[in-house]
C-alpha cells in the first residue's frame, strides 16, 4: 500500500536528497522544498499526510511554515527539525501542534520512526473523523441533503465513484464516510495519489507500482487523488487499468479537483469510461447557512480534545459567517480548531481567529471591482492602509497588530504599491534607506550562552528600522540606546519577552554597509562566527543590498559631546561635529597586548571589511574563570577569539599587528548604530568599553533624536 505522502522542507540540499532517497526506498511518497514560500505553495496544490520541516530558513522559518500549515490543513503532521534549536524553540512547536521535534544531526532510525508513527497518526484521525458525528457533510442546507442521500444509495454497492470539488470541501472525508458504511468496510481503506503510478505506457511498471501500492487481496476501498494531473493521454489508461485491478471486491473512488475549467469535462470523461456514479461536493459559499453549525461542531470537537469549555463570542460568530472560505470546510476546521486553543479563557473572540477573518468591516469605494480576485487586492489595500495609519506607519507594530511578520507585511505593501507619506528628515540631508535583497540563514554557536543557535536575516521596508525577533514570537527589539538590558562583556537588548544577546559584530557590519531596515531572527545570542564581523559583512554581501529611498539622514552634530574625562583610567569617549565618520581608539591594556593605538575613517563597506571586520575578540587566560563564574564565554572556541596569557598569544595567529585595538573600533562601530542611523563624527575613545559606548548613544539621542 502507499505508505504516505511526505514532504520535506529544508534549505539544505544534502538533507533534502538524503531524506527523499531514504523515505522513497520505505515506500513513501516525497515532495521537496527549499523555502517555506514554496512548501506552502505545495501544500495548496496537494495536502501531505506529514510535513518534515527544518526550523532555520530564510524567508518563511520553519514556525511560520508549521503556523501557516495548521491554519489551513489542522489534520497534516508537521515534524519540525534542528540542530540549533533550544527548549524554548522546541515548546513553541508543540504548542502550534507539532507532532514532535527531532534534533539534527538526523539519526535515520529516528526520522523513519517518527514519520511512520505521524502518517498512522494522520490515517487514524482521518478514520475517526469519518465515523464521529461532527462531519464535513453537517447542516440543513438541500445541496448537502442531495448530497447525503446520494452517498447512502452509494454505499450498497460496488459501482465507482467520481467525486468533483474544490480543495478543502472534503472529498477524502466523504471517501471515508462512503468506506465505513459501506459494503467494503471490512477490508482497507487505500489512498493513493497518481504521481505514486508508473505510466500506462510502460504496463509492467504500471502493474508492478498497483501490486506495491494497492490490497493484494479481499475488499476494500482504493481512493484516486490527483488524476486531473496525468498527462491527458495517460488519463484513460490509469483508470483502465485500476478499473480491472478492483474489480472484485474493491470499491474505485476518484476524486478531482474543481479548480479549472476543465474540471466538469474530465468529471464526465472520468464517470463514463468507469461507468461510475457521479457526485459533486458544493462549496462551503454555497451553503453560508451551515457556516456557524460546522463551526459550532469545530469547537466542540477541540473543546473535547483540549478538556475545557468553548463557546463562541458574537464578533467571532459574525466573522466565520462573513468571511469567504476559499479553503472551505477544511479551512473553517483549521481555524476553529486554532482558536479553540489560543484562546485564553472560555470564550472565543473574533481576536483569536486567523487575522483574515477579522480585519474588520471596511467600506467600498467606487464602483466595486470586477472579479473576486479584484475584490480582494482592495480589501487588502484598504485593510493595510487603515492599520498602517492607526499605528503611524510603524510597520513592525502594524505587522505584529494584524498577525504577520515584519517581512511579509513589506511583500504585500510592495505588491500592492502602499508607501509611506513621506516625512522631512531630522538631520542633514543626503541619506538613503537600504534593505538586503534576499533573507539568508547563518549557523553558529553563541558565545556567551555556549548553544548552537542560528540567525536569519529578512528585508523590512522603509522606515522600519534594525529589528531583533526570535522563531517563536511575532514580538520584536528595535536596536536603539532605549532597549539596552545591559552591557555586561556585550551589547544585549531586550523587550518584554524578547532577548537579543552580543550583538555588536553584526550592527558593526550593518553599520559599514549601511543597512537600515532589517529583521534579525535568532536564539536570543547572535552567533560568535570566528569572534570578527567577516561572516557577517560576507552574508550581506551575499544577500544583496536594496536602496529603498531616502529618510536615512547620516546624524550630524552640533558640537562636541563626551563621556567621562581626558586622560582617565576609567575610559573618556568624545564626539565632535565632522563631514565623515572616523575613529581613533587608545588602548592601555597590560602585556603582551600594551598600549595600542588606531584611526580608521569609514569611507565605506570596502574599508571596513579589510581593516576591521577581519579583527577578533579576545581574552585574557585569566578572565575566563571570572566569566565562568557569571555564566558567560561558554561558547568561546580555540577558534573564535583571540586567547592571550602573560606572555603572549596562545591559540591563533593575529591577523593585523594591531589587532586588539581595531576589534574594539569593531565594537564601538556596532554600538555607535544603536542611533538608528549612521552617524557623521570624529570620535575619539580611550580605554572605553560597551557601557561607554552606549552612554554616548543615549546622550546623542536625547539631545539630538
Amino acid at each position: 500500500m502507499d505508505k504516505g505522502h511526505v514532504l520535506i522542507v529544508d534549505d539544505e540540499d544534502g538533507i533534502l536528497s538524503s531524506l527523499e532517497a531514504i523515505l522513497q526506498d520505505e515506500g513513501y511518497r516525497v515532495a521537496k522544498a527549499s523555502t517555506g514560500e514554496h512548501a506552502l505553495d505545495l501544500v495548496r496544490a496537494e495536502v501531505p499526510d506529514v510535513i518534515l520541516v527544518d526550523v532555520w530558513m530564510p524567508g518563511i522559518d520553519g514556525i511560520k511554515t508549521l503556523q501557516a500549515v495548521k491554519e489551513t490543513s489542522a489534520d497534516t503532521e508537521v515534524i519540525v527539525m534542528s540542530g540549533h534549536g533550544n527548549i524554548d524553540t522546541a515548546v513553541t512547536a508543540t504548542k502550534l501542534g507539532a507532532f514532535d521535534f527531532i534534533e539534527k544531526p538526523l539519526s535515520m532510525e529516528t526520522v523513519l520512526r517518527v514519520v511512520s508513527q505521524a502518517v498512522q497518526s494522520r490515517r487514524a484521525r482521518d478514520a475517526k473523523s469519518a465515523g464521529r458525528a461532527v462531519s464535513f457533510l453537517d447542516g440543513n442546507d438541500p445541496k448537502v441533503d442531495a448530497l447525503c442521500s446520494a452517498l447512502e444509495e452509494a454505499a450498497g454497492d460496488l459501482r465507482p465513484l467520481v467525486l468533483l470539488g474544490e480543495r478543502g470541501t472534503g472529498k477524502r472525508h466523504l471517501a471515508h464516510v462512503l468506506h465505513n458504511r459501506g459494503i467494503t468496510r471490512e477490508g482497507p481503506f487505500a489512498p493513493l495519489h497518481c504521481r505514486s503510478l508508473a505510466s500506462p505506457k510502460r504496463k509492467s511498471d504500471l502493474q508492478a507500482s498497483l501490486r506495491r501500492l494497492l490490497p493484494k487481496e479481499g475488499s476494500g476501498t482504493v481512493y484516486l487523488d490527483g488524476w486531473e494531473q496525468a498527462p491527458a493521454e495517460e488519463r484513460a489508461g490509469i483508470l483502465d487499468a485500476l478499473a480491472a485491478w478492483t474489480k472484485d471486491g474493491h470499491r474505485l473512488l476518484v476524486a478531482i479537483d474543481e479548480d479549472g475549467g476543465e474540471a466538469v469535462s474530465l468529471w464526465d470523461q472520468a464517470a463514463e469510461r468507469l461507468r461510475a456514479r457521479k457526485l459533486h461536493l458544493p462549496p462551503l459559499r454555497e451553503r453560508r447557512g451551515d457556516i456557524l453549525t460546522l463551526a459550532k461542531s469545530f469547537l466542540a470537537e477541540a473543546a473535547r480534545e483540549g478538556g475545557r469549555e468553548r463557546d463562541f463570542a458574537e464578533d467571532a460568530l459574525a466573522s466565520l459567517y462573513q468571511y469567504d472560505w476559499r479553503g472551505n470546510v477544511t479551512e473553517l476546521k483549521s481555524a476553529v480548531t486554532r482558536a479553540a486553543f489560543s484562546a485564553p479563557g472560555r470564550m472565543v473572540r473574533a481576536e483569536h481567529l486567523p487575522s483574515p477573518l477579522h480585519g474588520g468591516s471596511l467600506e467600498a469605494g467606487g464602483p466595486g471591482a470586477a472579479d473576486f480576485n479584484e475584490a480582494r487586492k482592495e480589501w487588502e489595500r484598504k485593510f493595510l492602509s487603515l492599520h498602517l495609519i492607526h499605528h503611524q506607519w510603524n510597520v513592525a507594530a502594524t505587522a505584529q497588530a494584524i498577525g504577520l511578520t515584519p517581512a511579509t507585511l513589506g511583500r504585500m505593501l510592495k505588491r500592492h504599491g502602499i508607501e509611506p507619506p513621506a516625512t522631512p528628515p531630522r538631520s542633514a540631508p543626503g541619506g538613503r534607506q537600504r534593505t538586503i535583497g534576499h533573507s539568508l540563514v547563518l549557523y553558529g554557536r553563541g558565545l556567551h550562552s555556549g548553544l548552537k543557535t542560528g540567525l536569519i536575516i529578512e528585508p523590512l521596508p522603509p522606515n522600519s528600522g534594525i529589528r531583533f525577533g526570535s522563531l517563536t514570537t511575532p514580538d520584536t527589539v528595535a536596536a536603539r540606546a532605549e532597549f539596552v538590558d545591559n552591557t555586561n562583556h556585550a551589547t544585549n537588548l531586550r523587550n518584554g519577552p524578547v532577548v537579543a544577546r552580543t550583538i555588536e559584530h553584526l550592527m558593526s557590519a550593518l553599520h559599514a554597509h549601511g543597512v537600515t531596515n532589517l529583521l534579525v531572527k535568532i536564539g536570543e545570542e547572535v552567533p560568535v562566527m570566528d569572534g570578527s564581523a567577516v561572516e557577517f559583512c560576507r552574508l550581506l554581501e551575499e544577500a544583496g543590498l536594496e536602496e529603498q529611498g531616502e529618510g536615512a539622514a547620516p546624524l550630524t552634530l552640533d558640537r562636541a559631546y563626551e563621556v567621562g574625562e581626558p586622560g582617565s583610567p576609567e575610559g573618556y569617549l568624545r564626539a565632535e561635529p565632522a563631514d565623515e565618520l572616523s575613529i581613533s581608539y587608545l588602548l592601555d591594556l597590560p602585556k603582551p597586548i600594551g598600549r595600542q593605538a588606531c584611526r580608521y575613517r569609514h569611507t565605506g563597506p570596502e574599508a571596513f571589511t579589510a581593516e576591521i571586520a577581519p579583527a577578533r575578540t579576545f581574552s585574557f587566560i585569566w578572565e575566563l574563570e571570572n566569566l565562568e563564574r557569571m555564566g558567560l564565554g561558554e561558547g568561546g572556541r580555540w577558534g573564535n577569539f583571540i586567547l592571550v596569557d602573560k606572555e603572549r598569544v596562545v591559540n591563533t595567529e593575529l591577523r593585523f599587528p594591531d589587532e586588539f585595538v581595531r576589534h574594539k573600533i569593531l565594537d564601538l562601530m556596532g554600538d555607535l548604530y544603536l542611533l538608528g542611523r549612521p552617524l557623521r563624527a570624529k570620535v575619539t575613545a580611550e580605554r572605553t568599553g560597551h557601557r561607554h559606548n552606549v552612554a554616548l548613544v543615549r546622550l546623542l539621542t536625547e539631545t539630538l533624536l
